[in-house]
């Protein structure tokens, strides 16, 4: 009992100590460093840091998520993925596929990817099994294979499914989109990046209003700033970006040091930035406190076309779920999950009677689900 005490003791000073004199930077004077930079990002204007009031909104708006899981086996990989729609009149506007009865939207897309773990030069054609709903072929026109990995093939069809779902509420009303207005597609190839990028270019006007929730290990703010912005961020709040790990680290800091409670809901921002050669994108920060007495916050990346700071005060009048996101938002993405599960139980049941056995990451999955 003695040892124990004496070991909790030692873990408490551990982390009191970590927390207090090394993750809480009380001066960051040592480390400033304004050394020239090259960045894409521009600060539009001086006034950085800002409060958001939430403002109320007459235009309809939407929320657009999906969802994708795969089941892998020794025989190749089929991944399943679903797109759900959201609205502020109706909770879900429409869901493809639909499973349950809900509204489906107007989509003739494949849902289903499959992938074979047998070599190309086998006489197995992957384009004789091409359906309406099945595909063995990426929209690039290649063959997937197992080789590839569940992680690509299955981004390649929600990525596909979600676009395409832009283009379903397009003009009607304000759309939310989960993640970038033009995302990275971090391991996925340059022709399919190329090809999803300029059906997106097509799609997305300045209705479209893209939110990127998690900012953990994002360092697109930091590592975008030139010296000019970096060096108004330090003579304003004493803060140097350039030596924050990420962006959501940079803006904890900011706050903390520069405002006390009640916290309100506060912005950073604009800045912009060029993305596929010749589109602006708008970004701001939106800060947002869970409770006013409490230094909580969730900490959202807002993407336009437009430098529009009002979008801002409609998406803080929505409030945030206990997870920090808008609750539009979140209920699109509770229903994509719910769906893109659904088809993932039922294909592990069917290939489970015919004898196909899981690998053991599907049957992790299956435990976890």
């Amino acid at each position: 009992m003695q040892s124990q005490q004496n070991i909790m003791e030692i873990l408490n000073s551990i982390v009191v100590n970590y927390v207090s004199k090394y993750l809480t930077i009380t001066s960051l004077d040592d480390y400033v460093e304004l050394n020239s930079t090259t960045s894409p990002s521009v600060l539009e204007n001086e006034d950085i840091f800002f409060e958001v009031h939430p403002s109320s909104f007459t235009q309809e708006i939407y929320a657009v998520d999906g969802s994708s899981r795969s089941f892998v086996s020794g025989k190749g990989i089929i991944s399943v993925s679903a797109v759900a729609i959201s609205s502020s009149s109706i909770p879900i506007y429409g869901v493809y596929p639909s499973l349950d009865g809900e509204k489906e939207l107007e989509l003739k897309e494949p849902f289903i990817a499959v992938a074979s773990s047998v070599s190309e030069n086998s006489k197995i054609d992957p384009y004789l099994y091409f359906g309406p709903y099945v595909s063995p072929i990426s929209i690039t026109g290649d063959p997937f294979y197992s080789t590839e990995g569940f992680e690509v093939i299955e981004s390649e069809i929600r990525s596909v499914l979600e676009t395409k779902a832009l283009n379903v509420v397009k003009g009607k009303g304000k759309i939310i989109v989960d993640g970038p207005l033009f995302p990275s597609y971090l391991y996925l190839t340059s022709k399919f990046k190329e090809k999803i990028l300029e059906e997106r270019k097509k799609i997305i006007d300045s209705n479209f209003i893209g939110i990127v929730k998690r900012l953990d290990k994002s360092r697109g703010l930091i590592d975008s700033i030139d010296d000019r912005t970096r060096s108004i961020i330090y003579q304003k709040f004493r803060i140097d970006p350039k030596i924050f790990l990420s962006d959501e680290s940079f803006i904890l800091h900011l706050v903390r040091f520069n405002y006390s409670p009640p916290y309100k809901i506060l912005a950073l921002g604009p800045f912009s930035k060029r993305i596929c050669n010749n589109i602006t994108v708008y970004m701001y920060y939106l800060i947002i406190p869970f409770h006013p007495y409490v230094s909580k916050f969730s900490i959202l990346r807002i993407e336009t076309l437009t430098k529009d700071p009002t979008i801002l005060g409609m998406i803080a009048s929505m409030g945030i779920t206990k997870d920090g996101i808008p609750p539009l938002l979140a209920l699109a993405d509770f229903k994509a999950k719910k769906t893109s599960l659904a088809l993932y139980r039922y294909i592990v049941s069917i290939v489970e009677r015919l004898g196909i056995q899981a690998s053991f990451y599907s049957r992790l999955s299956g435990e976890l689900a």
